[in-house]
């Protein structure tokens, strides 16, 4: 299953580096991977060669299923590739449990980048389907290289035509969203794309239900799972919408909180817990040598370390140095500051001319948001 988000990221291990996109592997992605391999090398290929032994059954299946990871980098390295011809930032890309998702900065700007940017990773899907049907039927290639190359063709037309179903967030979902768009306006093609998401989900739940209750297969758990991961995205992107029509015309400035003390870099973990952590309640705080501004510390960075070692370690030695991820300008839209905001920890540092004016977070962005949104 594929999507494309502005959502807040899964985390994962960066494996790879593509065309400067990080590509990082969810945990999860080694439970599917090992549940594909095994029906691959224990099912498929055995029944589709049932003279096969055991060694090459299992060779095959690891070839195909890593293949068939390497299409789904593919697919979303499509929409990646679309996104960055229409100026939008990719910040990485994931493979998990359900496929993967290209994180985008922002969201498209227009109906018409929406629906190329939907496009481009079904179309891969596609392209990648023809080839392959195309290596199956060469003469040359050999029994073993031409089974897998089967297998690839037909998983790819399957991962094209499911992620054309327009229930969101899939692509389809997102070509429903971009059609609407350029007939009800944004807001009303979210919420109505969101609904179609929703009920996609519910629907695959209740058929997989079925299919386990009439005891026609526990192939029906796997529904269950898709189907309550499209509801619960479904749901997010439309919280999501709702929040960048609250922070519509807003900036940094708006919600950051001002005045912002720094802690000396120099200072204990148990000084800077008794003279700021403690004194005001809040989670982090920039961190200063002398007048420069060179990292930022949370409360849960000096948790981390030891009592007995708290007295004897300085804040520097466990701050998080400065780097332009944590950064943001008071003039910065707040809606982009906030899809910037769940990669830098939850906290940016507001810069003016290289000072310190501010500290942005979650909560000063919720509470600005519902503050914004109320009517006058």
């Amino acid at each position: 299953m594929d999507q494309h988000s502005v959502s807040r990221p899964w985390r994962g291990l960066q494996v790879a580096r593509v065309l400067g996109i990080p590509i990082l592997v969810h945990p999860s992605w080694l439970v599917v991977f090992g549940l594909i391999t095994y029906a691959l090398s224990t099912g498929y290929f055995p029944v589709e060669d049932p003279g096969l032994g055991a060694v090459a059954a299992w060779t095959r299946g690891v070839t195909a299923a890593l293949l068939f990871f390497a299409s789904l980098l593919l697919h979303e390295l499509g929409h990646a590739v679309m996104a960055r011809r229409h100026g939008l930032e990719v910040s990485s890309i994931t493979l998990f449990l359900f496929g993967g998702v290209a994180r985008l900065e922002q969201e498209p700007d227009d109906a018409r980048t929406e629906l190329k940017v939907a496009l481009a990773g079904p179309l891969v899907s596609l392209a990648l389907a023809v080839v392959f049907s195309i290596l199956a039927a060469l003469p040359f290639l050999g029994e073993a290289p031409a089974a897998v190359a089967t297998y690839l063709s037909g998983i790819n037309l399957a991962v094209a035509v499911f992620n054309l179903i327009p229930a969101f967030p899939l692509d389809g979902g997102r070509l429903l969203h971009g059609a609407l768009w350029s007939v009800a306006g944004q807001a009303r093609a979210t919420r109505l794309a969101t609904l179609a998401g929703t009920g996609f989900g519910y629907s695959l739940m209740a058929l997989g239900l079925w299919t386990v209750l009439s005891g026609r297969g526990a192939g029906g758990v796997w529904y269950v799972m898709i189907g309550w991961f499209l509801s619960r995205a479904a749901g997010g992107a439309f919280r999501a919408a709702q929040l960048d029509a609250a922070l519509s015309g807003l900036r940094v400035q708006d919600a950051m909180t001002a005045e912002v003390d720094a802690i000396p870099s120099d200072i204990s973990l148990d000084e800077a817990v008794a003279g700021y952590f403690e004194r005001t309640g809040h989670g982090s705080y920039p961190v200063r040598r002398g007048e420069r501004l060179v990292g930022l510390v949370t409360l849960r960075d000096i948790m981390r370390e030891p009592i007995d070692e708290r007295g004897g370690t300085s804040v520097q030695a466990v701050m998080q140095p400065v780097d332009e991820r944590m950064v943001v300008g008071p003039d910065t839209p707040l809606a982009e500051a906030t899809a910037r905001l769940a990669a830098a920890g939850g906290r940016l540092l507001v810069l003016a001319e290289g000072r310190l004016v501010g500290l942005l977070t979650s909560r000063g962005i919720s509470r600005r948001a519902r503050i914004h949104h109320q009517p006058a």
